[in-house]
């Protein structure tokens, strides 16, 4: 198993056992702290790396904010149980 899977793997377990999904839609900032916190990584690349293999398996939705038609955010959902592979 590479280093990424590994990692991916570690921080969707640690998401789960703290219930992120409870939190509602939260910034990058948030998982970004999050996954350096549990993978101790300080590179910004890897970490958005890990970020975006969430966002592409569907385990963390995205939301665009407007105020009124101007775009003004990004928020983020943390959802892994709309997805089989990982309902382990």
């Amino acid at each position: 198993m590479s280093k990424l899977n590994e990692n991916t793997k570690l921080v969707l377990e640690y998401l789960k056992y703290r219930n992120a999904h409870k939190h509602g839609y939260q910034k990058y900032y948030y998982f970004k702290q999050v996954i350096r916190y549990i993978t101790g990584l300080n590179n910004g690349l890897k970490v958005r790396a890990i970020f975006q293999r969430l966002l592409d398996e569907n385990i963390v939705h995205k939301k665009q904010l407007f105020r009124g038609t101007k775009k003004v955010g990004l928020r983020y959902f943390f959802n892994p149980y709309e997805n089989p592979l990982f309902n382990k």
